[in-house]
């Protein structure tokens, strides 16, 4: 039979009395859910909600305070729970998914309230002393109110020497036991309840006042402040006080004459005696009877939909399309116990797992909770994923989160196997946070390799692939990253320098690919077959393991002769790249719109064409190459250089009527290559939208050899009228030696569609003779 929607999961609608307070029941926080974190705002809101809740019931008998959804697993066979005792696990454990910061704080009310109404009852009612009808009213309710409250914070077992069992405790650091050499309860949500339920049993009242322990764990200072302000909210509230916005308790006196609401909170009429009371009560008797008020609303009627899946992916699945309020969990965060559990717990602490997966989190903390962490974690695992597998993994959490389980499943009989894959998902992350994402001021270096690893060519790579966001370069580059990490150390400055080849040859093989066409060519899917190897003919898969089911496949390499191989082989393949050599790939390029495929792209060919180039005295207007070190522009430092930040348009992107109509009339001229230059930043606003013989002398001053050529130059056009934006001093401090503006400034001809396309052509020849080295291309 087909398997019924019931079998996955169940809803239902639970009163905070029906969902805490089940005998054999246990709530078990898995160890990747997050430390307690809620701020005082949320904790604020949580009281504020329960107070209108209990406002509108004097009016609608049918008022309830909904907090949510909480989804957990009914964790039948307890394999959620680690360390446990066998057989000393509460009946019925629900390990939860979602919905744990409201438990939590639902039940650091109900220790406030359990504790400051013990704390007046006490007071109000000693042993033997006698009691009228409204006391002996009130002292009954109250108790029943107390004992409903302690039994949604703990439960009593039968027997055993530590018979109190916390209703929530945490993976890994706390365990049930009726035995104390056994019981465990080291959390901060466990260990403050733990200590509640202790005084709470105890004969003598006490004020509960819980302080934050040393090393007592991530979020136990959160926990514990806010307690406190629990704390002060209920106090003021039972002796009538409000803080200003805040919905008090109902007056006591229409109470007391509002029998709908009597019925609706307390199930019965009050009696004659205690509606006299209430009319005029004693302070003493009104302190504890609006907490019995608070106490009884909170037990029954706060309510949550409890949702309880088969397993951990049907529930997060559920958590997922219900778009609750709670941030998700990322894939990383519900990885992490598979490794702990895989070490085993007691040797985690001191393991090398535990050394990478803080490698990894190094990178991931620095990212803050909610879509910023999802996407970086998300990104990450995309990476990774290519490195290992060559698999393309969605960025789904539930995609990834079951694919890191399975991929982690492959290795789980083997420790050697399983720390090499958390290793390369640390080298990865570190590849990532050091090398593709280095900060804004920061400079991409190979992290854990000695400083002259990391060479001028690799730093201008990197930085020119992370700015296309060609993060499907990731993957292969990680795997020559991480070759170098493990080699010995008098090898690494070799693995390195295979890194340098495999990023400049990635670079090369990328720019040639996409510059031929006006799409990416689905450039993708050619990366991803060279990491699994489908339809390669010069390297094994270059992915550090085989895909699923095809173990016995060519075995994984890591070769930089084969990769520029397979690279050009593929490039050149007329089914593929379609670009057979030089000539054909200055044909197919020169005439596309490069400004219109991706600015990054155009800024680094230009540069290519640039590098070491001077002015073509032949032919004004274009440049050829120079001696080396005449100009250098294919650096680090050139792609950084303010020189060259801003891409600007020689003729205006919009027609204007300073401008030849045929210039317009193919829409991609303007943003050939041709039509491209690089430019100071700060001084594009000068250039706008002047036509081409007044461009042209800001070009030749911009560029000129000297700063009083520059200023001769601009005197010269001033004494005919012509002026730009910025002063003339400016301009000249801004000027720089930089020969593709003085090959502008020396064309006197008109700059028209002809021109473009043969200045296309030359930027594109140079850039190639740049280019062809790194791909190892014998053609010249």
């Amino acid at each position: 039979m087909p398997t019924e929607a019931k079998e996955i999961f169940e809803a239902t609608s639970r009163s905070f009395r029906e969902l805490m307070s089940e005998n054999g029941l246990g709530f078990y926080i898995p160890a990747y859910q997050r430390p307690y974190g809620w701020d005082t705002v949320k904790v604020a809101r949580l009281i504020d909600d329960t107070l209108h809740g209990l406002a509108i019931l004097v009016h609608s008998d049918d008022s309830f305070t909904f907090l949510g959804t909480i989804i957990t697993i009914h964790d039948i066979n307890h394999t959620t729970v680690h360390p446990k005792v066998k057989d000393e696990v509460p009946g019925k454990v629900l390990t939860v998914i979602d919905g744990q910061q409201r438990l939590c704080s639902l039940l650091l009310m109900a220790v406030c309230l359990h504790n400051q109404m013990r704390l007046r009852h006490s007071r109000m009612f000693k042993p033997g002393k006698p009691m009228d009808v409204a006391h002996d009213w009130l002292n009954g309710q109250s108790l029943q109110v107390l004992k409903t409250l302690a039994t949604t914070i703990y439960e009593a077992q039968a027997y055993g020497d530590a018979p109190i069992y916390p209703r929530m405790i945490r993976a890994f650091k706390d365990q049930w036991s009726r035995k104390k050499q056994y019981a465990q309860y080291e959390s901060p949500i466990a260990n403050l309840l733990a200590n509640y339920s202790t005084m709470a049993e105890s004969e003598t009242p006490a004020d509960f006042r819980p302080k934050p322990r040393d090393g007592g764990g991530e979020g136990e200072s959160d926990l514990v402040k806010r307690y406190m302000e629990i704390r002060i909210a209920v106090n003021n509230l039972a002796k009538g006080k409000s803080e200003e916005g805040r919905d008090e308790i109902p007056d006591l006196p229409g109470i007391a004459h509002n029998k709908a609401f009597q019925r609706a909170l307390l199930s019965h009429d009050f009696p004659d005696e205690v509606v006299k009371e209430l009319t005029n009560p004693a302070e003493s008797y009104a302190e504890l009877i609006r907490l019995l008020f608070l106490g009884a609303y909170v037990l029954n009627r706060i309510a949550v939909t409890v949702v309880k899946g088969k397993n951990e992916d049907y529930a997060f699945t559920i958590f997922e399309s219900l778009n609750t309020t709670g941030e998700p969990l990322t894939a990383f965060e519900t990885f992490k116990p598979r490794i702990v559990s895989a070490e085993g717990l007691a040797d985690y602490e001191s393991s090398e797992a535990r050394a990478l997966i803080d490698g990894i989190g190094d990178y991931l903390s620095g990212f803050k909770v909610g879509s910023t962490l999802q996407t970086a974690t998300q990104e990450l695992l995309t990476s990774f994923a290519n490195a290992e597998t060559g698999h393309k993994l969605a960025k789904r959490l539930s995609d990834q989160r079951s694919w890191l389980k399975e991929e982690f499943e492959r290795h789980s009989d083997d420790q050697a196997a399983r720390v090499a894959f958390v290793q390369h998902l640390r080298d990865t992350a570190r590849f990532v946070q050091h090398s593709w994402e280095p900060g804004r001021e920061g400079e991409p270096h190979l992290f854990g390799l000695p400083p002259q690893a990391t060479t001028d060519g690799t730093r201008l790579c990197l930085a020119f692939l992370a700015s296309l966001k060609h993060t499907i370069a990731v993957g292969p580059l990680v795997r020559f990253y991480a070759e170098a990490l493990a080699s010995p150390a008098e090898h690494q400055l070799a693995a390195a320098k295979d890194f340098e080849g495999a990023i400049k040859a990635i670079a090369a093989f990328s720019i040639l690919w996409r510059t031929s066409r006006r799409n990416t060519g689905n450039i993708d899917r050619e990366y991803r077959e060279i990491m699994t190897g489908v339809e390669s003919t010069h390297i094994g898969p270059l992915a550090r393991s085989r895909r699923r089911g095809h173990e016995d496949g060519p075995s994984p390499e890591v070769s930089l002769s084969g990769l520029k191989k397979e690279l050009l082989a593929r490039l050149k393949d007329p089914g593929r790249g379609g670009v057979s050599g030089k000539d054909q790939w200055i044909r197919l390029s020169s005439a596309l719109p490069i400004y219109q495929t991706n600015k990054a792209l155009a800024r680094f060919i230009l540069l290519c064409a640039y590098h070491d180039a001077v002015e073509d005295q032949e032919f004004p207007g274009l440049v050829l190459p120079g001696k080396a070190n005449v100009n250098r522009c294919l650096d680090f430092q050139g792609w950084r250089d303010e020189a060259h930040l801003s891409l600007e348009h020689i003729v205006p992107q919009e027609a204007t009527s300073e401008w030849p109509e045929d210039l317009y009339s193919d829409k991609d001229t303007v943003h050939q290559l041709g039509n491209l230059v690089m430019t100071p930043g700060p001084v594009n606003s000068s250039l706008g939208n002047r036509p081409w013989d007044e461009k042209r002398i800001l070009y030749a001053a911009l560029g000129a050899p000297s700063k009083e050529k520059a200023r001769q130059t601009l005197e010269k056009a001033a004494a005919t009228g012509i002026t730009f934006n910025k002063p003339t001093e400016e301009l000249v401090a801004r000027s720089r030696h930089l020969p593709h503006l003085v090959s502008l400034g020396q064309r006197t001809s008109a700059w028209d569609p002809e021109f473009v396309l043969t200045r296309s052509s030359r930027l594109f020849e140079l850039s190639w003779d740049r280019l062809a080295p790194w791909l190892a291309i014998d053609e010249a």
